[in-house]
């Protein structure tokens, strides 16, 4: 970014900024991640508090278009999903960085839709893999086939938390994907084999997209 745009940028920043809505996104935060009765003024200076400041500053910085911060919704939401911010205190911060969002950048919607769904997933996770555990005491086809499928759940959920997270490790993720591929095809394999309608678990028409597909 040249030093103009740069200077463009933060001059954005400075004309949109609010110290009181910033504030009470400070104090949203502490109480959050330390309590509805905390201190606010004593945990201000928090690790985890100031860290997701910081980054909510660079987050403004590049909804007023600065390109040395593109990304930094992305990280600012894994935070937010991290410390577990209430869906209030995630409409706060959303409404905030669109005081600041020019046109053609969509980093305010994208946080909160990327915090949301990061938040949900964790949890789903957490839900699914309780499940599994149970489902893979069940003794019959019925109870493998779903314990199967759970797992693949639990992979896939996890793939789709390191697409939204934009991990930067494609070996990490297609080992994921490929557990979960290879769970729903375990649990095809009980269908067919001992249920007594196997055609409902047939699915060899299958095709998977390949890179000729591009």
């Amino acid at each position: 970014m040249n030093d103009n745009t740069s200077k463009q940028a933060l001059a954005r920043y400075h004309a949109a900024y609010d110290n009181t809505i910033y504030t009470d996104i400070r104090y949203r935060v502490i109480r959050d991640t330390v309590g509805p009765d905390a201190d606010v003024e004593l945990h201000t200076g928090d690790t985890a508090v100031v860290g997701f400041m910081n980054t909510l500053i660079d987050t403004c910085l590049e909804c007023c278009g600065s390109s040395q911060h593109t990304g930094a919704h992305i990280l600012l939401a894994r935070l937010a999903a991290w410390s577990e911010l209430s869906d209030a205190t995630l409409d706060a911060v959303q409404a905030y960085l669109l005081s600041f969002q020019q046109t053609g950048i969509n980093a305010a919607d994208d946080f909160a839709a990327i915090a949301v769904a990061l938040t949900r997933t964790y949890a789903g996770q957490h839900a699914i893999g309780e499940a599994s555990a149970y489902a893979n005491g069940i003794h019959s086809w019925q109870g493998r086939t779903a314990y199967h499928l759970l797992a693949a759940a639990e992979y896939l959920a996890k793939s789709a938390e390191l697409l939204l997270d934009q991990y930067d490790n494609d070996a990490y993720l297609r080992e994921k994907l490929q557990h979960g591929l290879n769970r729903i095809t375990n649990a095809l394999y009980e269908g067919v084999r001992y249920s007594d309608k196997p055609e409902i678990f047939d699915f060899s028409g299958t095709y998977f997209p390949t890179e000729e597909n591009r």
